[in-house]
């Protein structure tokens, strides 16, 4: 059986790949940082020292082995990208950018039964960012998973489009992060945003055929894990200052919602947050009982524990420094059950 097996987020977890903050690099802002950061013209980027980075970095590790070490108590075997050095120029078609981090698993990455599949992201800066997880990808399809990629995007100035004041992207080419992907069985919901088109969810749909529904929804600005969790069937964990009752996608609209309106604020290390104080919601679930949050989120923990779940702090200062919190800078890769229809 293949060592790559998960439909859905909320099932008892039995292997995880965690990134890695290590040689972390700011990249310049280029069209597509600005476009997905929504940042300002003028914007000049970061101004931190390299000691005051190397302690970010050092703390995010540290908290990320706090992480992994919780899992592996749960019995969860957890995996790791090899080391890499970001920032060495990276050049393609008509654009040159440096490579970014490999972080964020979640973001680049996208299980869907025995596929993994690599996600043409649209941020330049984040072209190779699977590179680090090739080895565990290699690994993954010898032992009999399906490893796709998207057609890898051009990412053209003509990309980065504007409603109005709103980044949207163009439909030139398929684009998404695999982090606009909530996953219910045989049901996906692709959030159509800043981080994925149509042309993406039509890709991944005739990608993985007739046994999967891919419903396009448009709940949040990008990713999909700071607003909107599955924490088993029917019951969802929401966002309430992105949505209300009318906007939960339809088909999970009579699911009992937990609402989520105090996230408290972690600050950031950086010139700018990369995150809003929503990070604070992108929790990880070890099983449809048992839910990873942030240690200092008090408030989401209680509410999870009045509704019956176990809610295991562990602490992670820089979600908002970063962009990314445990959801983000996971990706479970096998996870117990098979391949139903929960909608």
């Amino acid at each position: 059986m293949s060592s790559v097996r998960s439909f859905n987020d909320f099932g008892q977890l039995e292997e995880i790949v965690i990134g890695s903050a290590e040689h972390f690099h700011i990249p310049d802002a280029d069209a597509s940082l600005r476009h997905f950061f929504g940042l300002p013209e003028d914007h000049t980027g970061d101004q931190v020292t390299e000691a005051d980075l190397a302690r970010i970095i050092d703390e995010t590790q540290e908290d990320l082995q706090a992480l992994a070490d919780t899992l592996t108590s749960f019995g969860v075997t957890v995996r790791r990208p090899a080391p890499a050095v970001h920032g060495s120029p990276l050049t393609v078609a008509d654009w040159t950018t440096t490579a970014n981090h490999s972080l964020m698993p979640r973001d680049c990455l996208l299980v869907v039964g025995e596929n993994i599949i690599e996600a043409p992201m649209p941020v330049r800066a984040r072209y190779t960012e699977t590179f680090p997880f090739r080895g565990l990808l290699s690994e993954y399809f010898a032992s009999g998973a399906n490893w796709l990629a998207a057609p890898r995007p051009r990412l053209a100035d003509a990309t980065y489009a504007y409603e109005g004041d709103t980044p949207v992207l163009a439909e030139i080419e398929p684009l998404f992060d695999a982090a606009n992907l909530l996953r219910a069985g045989s049901d996906l919901f692709f959030n159509v945003s800043n981080t994925g088109n149509r042309t993406g969810a039509a890709w991944l749909r005739r990608v993985l055929g007739s046994e999967f529904t891919v419903h396009e929804i448009s709940i949040c600005d990008d990713h999909v894990g700071t607003t909107l969790h599955i924490l088993r069937p029917g019951v969802l964990l929401a966002n309430a200052g992105r949505l209300t009752p009318e906007t939960i996608p339809a088909p999970l609209r009579n699911w009992k919602i937990i609402w989520f309106d105090e996230p408290e604020d972690d600050g950031y290390g950086l010139t700018w947050p990369r995150a809003s104080t929503w990070i604070g919601m992108n929790i990880l679930s070890v099983n449809e009982e048992t839910v990873i949050v942030p240690a200092r989120q008090t408030e989401l923990a209680r509410q999870l524990e009045k509704e019956g779940f176990t809610a295991v702090p562990v602490p992670y200062r820089h979600g908002r420094t970063f962009g990314g919190g445990f959801h983000c800078c996971s990706l479970d890769v096998r996870r117990q059950g098979s391949l139903e229809s929960y909608v």
